[in-house]
């Protein structure tokens, strides 16, 4: 799996209901075999820092809040982090990297799932965006560094 691919489908799995993440992990846990939490997922405080997007100046954005776990499988350790307090998501995470570095197959046989899923987010962000009209501030537009 490229590194762009992967950098989308983990972006898929940070946006995506909850219920498919879980889906998605179960089928990868599956294949993956045995799957040891080495460190359950804990909130915890970390310093962002973005670039301005349009005078590329980078600023502390400050702390934020994450939730982070580490697992272990085949002898190898894997991490999941994700913005706020999602346990769930963060452990999620660690096993889809876990799965794209030992079972990418596995991963690649649920790109229908993914697919559907992609539709489901656009379809509900182009709902979003018609409601909110231009009052929304976009944060996407910040890059972190």
């Amino acid at each position: 799996m490229s590194e762009i691919i992967f950098k989308k489908r983990q972006s898929l799995w940070i946006e995506a209901s909850l219920k498919a993440v879980e889906e998605w992990a179960d089928h990868l846990l599956q294949a993956l075999g045995e799957v040891k939490v080495l460190v359950q997922p804990r909130p915890v405080l970390v310093m962002m820092h973005a670039r301005d997007s349009v005078e590329q100046e980078v600023f502390c954005v400050g702390e934020i809040l994450v939730t982070e776990c580490q697992i272990a499988c085949r002898g190898q350790r894997f991490w999941g982090r994700v913005v706020g307090d999602q346990p769930l998501r963060a452990l999620c995470l660690a096993i889809f990297a876990a799965a794209k570095s030992l079972k990418p197959e596995a991963i690649r046989s649920l790109e229908h799932s993914f697919s559907q899923e992609s539709h489901r987010i656009e379809e509900y962000k182009d709902r979003e965006k018609r409601a909110l009209g231009t009052t929304r501030v976009q944060f996407e537009t910040m890059t972190p560094t």
